[in-house]
């Protein structure tokens, strides 16, 4: 029997890499990359002990007929997936009104229109199947506004109001829709703060430290999971307190 399938977009690296060891634990992964070959390569070495079989995929998700080609083909070799992770997504930070139009365009591209440009090629497949879950990798931004951040959290509040409308559409298929919102998280970005620096964002954040990305990963995995059966529409913050 074909072991059950899931695509993580922007899987190479951070968060997205969290997420395709874990679902790995018991699926196979699919997923895409757009310019980190290197950390795409190592995380298909590092998984090639666990359960499930993960393989890596060059593929803008901003081009429609990208996503359209390797969709395409991943319906011919595995079949319908049975999830598919959104995670994806860029910053351009800058204050809204200085914002450069390309910047704007970039953000909501990769961030948002991804989404719908997947959506369209997988979905038909998994209505047919009859089962299956999609998880939208949003952030507490869509719910806590911050300063240069106007076109990312517009990104990530249409991530929760698509998957509210969308978990409505599919729910008579047994299809799933809901969303993770993170808060700050361990990234590259932050270890290479001061110490300071790192202290101000714990201080800001009731639990006292940074969220980590296996921590996304394993509430991922639950959205996916049976575990959840019941949930669909909902969005899931993880994020310290912050937003208490």
């Amino acid at each position: 029997m074909q072991k059950k399938w899931i695509l993580v977009t922007g899987g190479s690296r951070g968060i997205g890499a969290a997420v395709v060891r874990q679902l790995a634990q018991e699926y196979d992964v699919v997923f895409t990359w757009k310019t980190q070959q290197k950390h795409a390569e190592l995380l298909e070495s590092e998984c090639s002990d666990l359960t499930g079989r993960v393989s890596g995929y060059r593929c803008d998700g901003s081009v429609p007929a990208e996503v359209k080609h390797l969709a395409q083909t991943l319906l011919a070799e595995c079949g319908a997936p049975f999830g598919i992770v959104h995670n994806a997504g860029i910053t351009r930070d800058a204050l809204h009104f200085k914002q450069e139009i390309e910047d704007w365009q970039a953000v909501i591209d990769t961030n948002l229109n991804s989404v719908f440009y997947w959506n369209q090629q997988l979905l038909p497949a998994m209505l047919g199947q009859g089962e299956g879950s999609i998880v939208m990798m949003s952030s507490l931004s869509a719910l806590k506004g911050n300063i240069g951040q106007v076109a990312y959290s517009a990104t990530k509040a249409g991530m929760v109001g698509m998957a509210r409308s969308l978990a409505r559409e599919v729910a008579r298929f047994n299809i799933r829709v809901n969303c993770v919102l993170p808060g700050l998280i361990e990234t590259e970005m932050t270890t290479m703060m001061s110490e300071t620096e790192q202290k101000a964002l714990k201080n800001a954040i009731p639990l006292r430290r940074l969220g980590r990305s296996i921590e996304i990963a394993k509430a991922t995995a639950f959205l996916l999971s049976e575990a959840s059966s019941y949930m669909t529409g909902q969005q899931l913050v993880i994020d310290g307190g912050i937003s208490a």
